[in-house]
């Protein structure tokens, strides 16, 4: 079987950008909380008297509640953002299992000329004692001399434990591969789920207290919003689909 090592340049390329992504994002935080402040601050401002006879708020606490609301907003991006930095971090502990195999492939290529050199009986060569230089494998209990024979036994032990190190290896890669693919981007779809259903309902908040300063209303009576769902928004995604292409 050829093995080949694992290309961390794409992983690193990835790992690297979303990173970047990541701290765009956060940095927007600050800027809308400052932008936040400043609406908390006009709508302080505000009148505090009733602007309609039929008004049930004034603008000011009108004003404030929509604060609050796209304040909401602000925490539905940032479970958004924490979703793709737990992405990334799953990402790393790839990378270092790439790195690992990258490690076992060197040791395997050090251990297959050991053993071509054991056959030889003309080699002076002498496995390594508990080498350091193998950083994937255990430490041995090799004698530092010894016949050819024992020479070329001691490097075939070795080459078939690295082989089945290696064979194991490849496998946790191909297995975390999968299960990061599914669970990382999983919870990034979820979050965008989340985060879109969250925004839906304060959009529908919003407008109910902005209803309030509307002069149209005659019994002053506010419209009910549609009934929420009580259950994960997750589970409602392919009824709002529906809803969205029954209205069109």
């Amino acid at each position: 079987m050829v093995h080949r090592p694992p290309d961390s340049r794409l992983l690193s390329n990835l790992i690297g950008h979303e990173k970047e992504y990541t701290k765009h994002l956060s940095a927007l935080f600050p800027i809308s909380h400052t932008a936040l402040a400043s609406l908390s601050a006009f709508a302080a401002a505000s009148p505090s008297a009733k602007p309609f006879p039929n008004s049930s708020v004034s603008l000011a606490q009108t004003i404030a509640t929509t604060v609050d609301i796209l304040a909401g907003a602000d925490d539905a991006i940032q479970l958004c953002n924490k979703a793709v930095e737990n992405w990334r971090d799953q990402l790393g502990h790839l990378i270092q299992l790439e790195e690992d195999i990258a490690a076992i492939l060197r040791d395997r290529e050090v251990l297959f000329q050991i053993f071509k050199a054991a056959r030889d009986p003309r080699s002076s060569l002498i496995l390594p004692s508990g080498s350091t230089s193998f950083t994937s494998l255990p430490s041995t209990n090799s004698t530092a001399h010894g016949t050819s024979n024992t020479k070329l036994l001691q490097a075939q032990d070795e080459l078939r434990a690295c082989e089945a190190r290696l064979a194991t290896k490849e496998l946790e890669l191909e297995a975390l591969r999968i299960s990061i693919a599914r669970e990382g981007l999983g919870a990034r779809c979820r979050a965008l789920v989340d985060c879109g259903w969250a925004w839906g309902e304060m959009v529908k908040e919003g407008l109910r207290a902005l209803q309030s300063l509307s002069a149209s209303n005659p019994d002053g009576q506010v419209p009910e919003p549609p009934s929420s769902h009580s259950h994960s928004p997750s589970h409602y995604v392919g009824d709002w689909i529906f809803a969205c292409a029954a209205g069109d």
